[in-house]
C-alpha cells in the first residue's frame, strides 16, 4: 500500500512536470507512464484514467491551497465583511492563476463535502454573520451551499469569458444580498479592496504555478 502511494506521488508529480509543455486535454496514459517509468498495469492500479488522475491532481491542489489560505487570512471580527474579503480574494486567486484554478474545478472546488475544511470554515463565517445580524435565519447549510454555488459559477464565468474589473465586486454583492445583507452595507463591503490567495510556497501547485511562469516567458 505504501508503495503504490509513492507510485501514484511520482504520477502526480510527474502529470505537473508534463502540464510545461502539453495541454491537459492532450496527455495521454503513456505520456504519465514514461514520465513516473511506471507500467500500464501499475498505472491502473492507482488511477483508473487519466482524467481520474488529474481530478486527483485537483484534490490535491484545493487541499494545498486551502489549509496554505486559512491559515494566512488576517483575523476579521465582522463575518460579513470576512465573506466579502475571503469571496474576493478567491475570485482574485481564479483570475490571477486561471490554469490552476481550471485544475480545482475538476476536483469540483469549492467543495460542497460538509467535512472538507473550506466548507467548515465558509459555514463558521455564516453561523457568525448570522449571530451578528448581518445575515437572514435560515440553515447554515443553506447559507454556506448560496456561497460556495455563487462562487462555483463565478469561477467558471472567469475561465470561460474575460469578464469586467469589477466583476468580483458584483459577485460579492449579490452573495451578500442573497445572504440578508442590507444592500447599502453590501455595495459598500463588495468594493473594498482584497488581495488574491497566495499560492503555498512548495508543493504541487507552487510546482504547477512556476511551469505555468515558464511557459509565459518562452
Amino acid at each position: 500500500e505504501k508503495h503504490l502511494e509513492q507510485i501514484k506521488e511520482s504520477l502526480l508529480l510527474g502529470a505537473s512536470d508534463l502540464i510545461e509543455n502539453t495541454s491537459v486535454e492532450n496527455i495521454k496514459i503513456d505520456d504519465l507512464i514514461t514520465k513516473a517509468e511506471v507500467s500500464r498495469s501499475t498505472f491502473y492500479k492507482v488511477f483508473h484514467s487519466v482524467d481520474g488522475l488529474f481530478k486527483e491532481l485537483g484534490k490535491k491542489l484545493t487541499n494545498e491551497i486551502a489549509e496554505y489560505a486559512l491559515s494566512h487570512s488576517p483575523e476579521i471580527p465582522d463575518a460579513a465583511t470576512r465573506v466579502a474579503t475571503k469571496t474576493k480574494r478567491a475570485l482574485l486567486f481564479v483570475t490571477k492563476a486561471p490554469f490552476l484554478a481550471s485544475l480545482l474545478l475538476k476536483a469540483e472546488w469549492p467543495s460542497s463535502d460538509p467535512n472538507h475544511m473550506m466548507y467548515k470554515d465558509i459555514e463558521k463565517d455564516f453561523i457568525d454573520g448570522k449571530a451578528q445580524g448581518y445575515f437572514s435565519d435560515m440553515p447554515p447549510s443553506i447559507g454556506t451551499n448560496l456561497i460556495l454555488g455563487c462562487l462555483r459559477g463565478a469561477t467558471k464565468d472567469i475561465l470561460e469569458t474575460k469578464q469586467p474589473d469589477d466583476y468580483a465586486d458584483k459577485v460579492v454583492y449579490q452573495i451578500l444580498i442573497s445572504l440578508g445583507v442590507d444592500q447599502k452595507i453590501a455595495d459598500e463591503l463588495s468594493k473594498n479592496p482584497a488581495s488574491a490567495f497566495s499560492v503555498p510556497p512548495t508543493g504541487i501547485a507552487s510546482n504547477v504555478v512556476s511551469l505555468q511562469n515558464h511557459i509565459k516567458t518562452k
